[in-house]
């Protein structure tokens, strides 16, 4: 027989009393007061229900009452315990890597496993509905934006070398090009095919520099990133829904923080993957790639000191990585 000392803590109630467990060989166990020396349940262990079992802290032994039982031993297990899960619990190392393993895994399916997913799938999403995307977007962004102060006759020259050079290089020119004015030189692409350009870019490239931008610009639409975007952002909620329900309070700061960084990465390649798109379109139209070099480092804040760390936290790779890796490309 075993005499195992603890405590007897009463369902509904947050006293507890002293006690002594004596557990039969055949599995019939007694529970008594040594306060007063007198039985408080009786019962088989078979009917009892063991607490959660974590390294260090006392298992419970919960009865049919709503009662349950503390041992003073923290290393007391009231059944057999075998597999996998003994094994973790004998191993401290095992419990620590399988801790790191939980982020692990969490940063593999955000950076990894999301983002190859949606580059797989976004062919299938249809294109009617990167339309009404694109059309939704457009009239959002047109509350913020200002028209453009751009002549007709300069918008339609643009357009129309943009055409040519399309053409040049054999281009479906499926795009429809939009102007309008904000505080910044910059221009970006909507999965429907509009790439809306910036007054403030126009005054700051020259004309073929402009183009260059223009078929980066393409290649986002080309490789319907904007598609990819899309189920990346359905796939990583749907995750997070299934697994983690509502974030609240550091929990939403801490994860909300890990998929900023998911996405950046993602846009990242994106915008390398339309770099190459370019430099493969200007040479088609018998242009320069270095075209689109020069004009990345027009644009204001060209000359930062590369950083790795600022880097990763951006959404595009760093500046001085891209034009090298451009001007590679024309050698």
């Amino acid at each position: 027989m075993q005499r195992i000392t603890g405590k007897y803590c009463m369902a509904g109630r947050s006293d507890t009393r002293p006690a002594i467990l004596l557990l039969r060989d055949d599995g019939s166990l007694r529970v008594l007061a040594t306060d007063f020396d007198y039985e408080l349940t009786s019962t088989t262990l078979k009917e009892c229900r063991q607490g959660d079992v974590l390294p260090g802290i006392p298992v419970e032994l919960h009865f049919d009452s709503g009662d349950y039982f503390i041992p003073e031993d923290p290393d007391l297990r009231w059944t057999p315990r075998s597999g996998f899960l003994a094994y973790l619990e004998s191993h401290m190392v095992m419990v620590l890597a399988a801790a790191l393993m939980v982020p692990l895994s969490f940063w593999l399916v955000f950076t990894q496993v999301i983002p190859a997913g949606a580059k797989a799938t976004a062919p299938l999403v249809p294109q009617e509905a990167l339309n009404r995307v694109g059309r939704s977007s457009m009239k959002t962004l047109d509350y913020s934006l200002e028209p453009s102060r751009l002549a007709q006759y300069e918008q339609a020259s643009i357009i129309k070398d943009w055409n040519k050079a399309a053409e040049n290089a054999g281009l479906d020119n499926n795009y429809r090009i939009l102007f309008r004015s904000a505080s910044a030189p910059n221009a970006f692409a909507l999965p429907d095919g509009t790439i809306v350009v910036f007054d403030e870019l126009v005054s700051i490239l020259s004309r073929d520099e402009l183009i260059a931008v223009l078929f980066h610009e393409a290649g986002h639409v080309d490789r319907r990133h904007g598609a990819q975007m899309m189920v990346q952002a359905s796939a990583g909620a749907i995750v997070y829904g299934l697994l983690l329900g509502d974030l609240e309070g550091l929990s939403e700061v801490v994860l909300g923080t890990g998929i900023s960084l998911g996405e950046n990465a993602f846009s990242r390649t994106m915008e390398t993957d339309a770099d190459d798109f370019a430099v493969e379109h200007l040479k088609a139209a018998g242009m320069s790639p270095d075209l689109l070099a020069s004009a990345l480092n027009s644009l204001p804040g060209s000359q930062r000191e590369t950083n790795s760390w600022r880097e990763y936290l951006s959404t595009h790779p760093e500046r001085k990585t891209r034009t090298e890796r451009i001007e590679s490309a024309s050698d």
